[in-house]
C-alpha cells in the first residue's frame, strides 16, 4: 500500500511519516535531532518550521528510505 504525501501540508506529513514508522513524537523529535516541543507545534499546524528544520525531518525520512512523495507499507 502507498501513502501518498506530496499533497499534505507539512504537518500533514509529519504526522502521516511518524505514524508510518511507529514513533511517538518524543522519538521522532530524538531521532531528528529536534525538542518534542517542535515535533507536537508542527503537527498542531502552531508554527511554520524554518527551511533548516524542514531539511532536518525530510533528511530524516531519506535515511529511513521514505521518499518525499510517497510511503510505502509493505
Amino acid at each position: 500500500m502507498k501513502i501518498d504525501i506530496k499533497n499534505l501540508t507539512f504537518p500533514e506529513q509529519v504526522k502521516a511519516v511518524r505514524i508510518f514508522l511507529q514513533l511517538t513524537q518524543t522519538e521522532l523529535a530524538k531521532q531528528i535531532g529536534i525538542s518534542y516541543a517542535t515535533i507536537s507545534r508542527w503537527e498542531r499546524e502552531n508554527r511554520t518550521p524554518h527551511l533548516a528544520m524542514v531539511g532536518k525531518f525530510y533528511s530524516f525520512c531519506m535515511r529511513n528510505g521514505i521518499e518525499i512523495n510517497t510511503i510505502k507499507e509493505e
